[in-house]
């Protein structure tokens, strides 16, 4: 057996499926409503397994490993698709400031909520009220603190002050559109340090293990991805001989990618700022958030 090691939203799933084709072990389509390859049939026990095998952490029984790699240019697309399609959640981006704590209080987002959380939330109060506090006036950390002061205290914060007492939590789970596009900002900005990035630099592999490395940028490009499938298939030491069936499949599975252009148009977007002229095409948060990143200046404020 071969594992497929991949982040969420990578399409590990559907390379699962392709493998397996190749193998002669799939039956019909892996897509389901969301056009997610999450609806896999097999005619025999899979050569191919996918799993988020670094990142639940989930042992590798087998020593042959595909490891789906993400580079700096694949983030707004990953992004994007994540949010869709990792399990089957179908959230869309562009509104992920409604209900924002509980859609990402999952497992598959647990880690971005923390690090919005960190950078925006856990801290913000307390400096907040510290930049403003009288010397005579009680010490607050949390909003609770601020809740339990004197009314003339807490008028005169918010009348006097505007003091901003932002909060992300079960009970104020919308996350303000500002602060969303500002994180994603920062992921695109400094991608080593943020983000899908981040973690996949994290991954450790073992000296013993043959790792195959599949660019994530593949998916995109029909050429480039049939062209790794016949390495893959040298790779694994299978005989290859459904071809056109796979060009076919990839064929649909393009046309099921919402984003699979959204770095072109927004590329295409900066270049019309650039030239100050009005742009016309609408566009959602994380491609608001790419684009004030790639202009170095907040267009979208």
């Amino acid at each position: 057996m071969i594992h497929i090691d991949f982040q969420g939203g990578a399409h590990g799933n559907y390379l699962e499926f392709v493998c397996n084709k190749m193998a002669g072990l799939t039956v019909g389509k892996p897509f389901n409503s969301l056009g997610a390859s999450h609806a896999k049939h097999y005619i025999d026990k899979k050569m191919f397994v996918a799993d988020h095998y670094s990142f639940w952490p989930k042992p590798f029984v087998f020593d042959k490993i595909i490891s789906v790699q993400i580079s700096v240019d694949d983030l707004l697309p990953l992004q994007q698709i994540s949010l869709l399609r990792a399990g089957d959640l179908e959230y869309d981006n562009d509104y992920l400031e409604i209900d924002t704590y509980n859609k990402l209080n999952i497992w598959q987002y647990q880690w971005v909520l923390d690090e919005i959380l960190q950078g925006f939330f856990t801290d913000q109060i307390k400096k907040s009220y510290d930049a403003i506090k009288d010397s005579s006036w009680p010490e607050v950390i949390t909003l609770d603190d601020f809740k339990k002061l004197p009314a003339k205290i807490k008028q005169e914060c918010i009348e006097k002050h505007n003091l901003m007492l932002l909060e992300l939590s079960p009970t104020s789970p919308d996350c303000p559109r500002p602060i969303l596009r500002e994180f994603f900002q920062i992921g695109f900005e400094q991608p080593e340090q943020h983000g899908f990035i981040a973690r996949q630099n994290q991954i450790k592999y073992s000296s013993n293990q043959q790792i195959y490395y599949f660019p994530f940028s593949c998916f995109y490009n029909k050429i480039e991805f049939l062209q790794q499938l016949k390495k893959i298939a040298e790779w694994a030491e299978i005989l290859y001989t459904c071809e056109q069936d796979v060009e076919q499949l990839h064929d649909e599975f393009l046309l099921k990618q919402p984003y699979q252009n959204s770095k072109f148009k927004c590329n295409e977007i900066i270049s019309t700022i650039k030239a100050q002229q009005t742009i016309t095409q609408k566009v959602d948060l994380l491609e608001e958030a790419y684009i004030n990143a790639k202009l170095g200046w907040n267009y979208f404020a």
